[in-house]
């Protein structure tokens, strides 16, 4: 009685595969061989060629920077963020368009942010750049900064965002 179940849900089973398979045949596994021609293998198509690669453009003889200095508000949403006014920046050269390290490092310039925390450096040459950024005194946001290497582009925005202190 046993042996009859079991055969009979083996043939079942085999009804059940044969029925969802169909009368197509299953297509190959992905492959990379090339010798049908190298234009399709099943459900893969495999692209042959030389590619385009994406040119960069060469970088600019001067730049501007810009952009706001945000603070982080208190709170559970950690998303909320304003404009930090007379936040301090300075730029610092930190390397040639190489890559070459200054040593030592060269303050290039200082600007302060607006009142809404906006600020804008101009004519600055291509190169490296750390930007550090002094909150206010009295402010509730921590010291911060970031980097810049060599601009592609004549406009650059770099919006920075200061932590609250702890």
């Amino acid at each position: 009685m046993q042996r009859t179940h079991w055969s009979l849900a083996t043939v079942t089973l085999a009804l059940v595969i044969g029925a969802c398979s169909g009368s197509e045949s299953l297509s190959p596994a992905p492959s990379t061989d090339l010798e049908g021609g190298g234009t399709h293998h099943g459900d893969t198509a495999i692209v042959t060629g030389p590619s385009t690669p994406r040119q960069v453009p060469p970088v600019v003889a001067s730049f501007s920077l810009s952009g706001t200095v945000y603070g982080h508000e208190a709170g559970p949403d950690t998303t909320q963020v304003v404009g930090v006014p007379n936040a301090q920046l300075t730029l610092v050269k930190i390397a040639g368009v190489n890559g070459d390290t200054l040593v030592p490092s060269v303050t290039v310039t200082s600007t302060s942010a607006d009142a809404s925390g906006a600020y804008r450096v101009a004519n600055l040459a291509p190169a490296y750049y750390r930007i550090d950024v002094t909150a206010p005194a009295g402010s509730p946001y921590a010291n911060g900064g970031s980097g810049i290497g060599p601009a592609r582009q004549t406009e650059i925005t770099l919006n920075i965002s200061l932590a609250r202190k702890p």
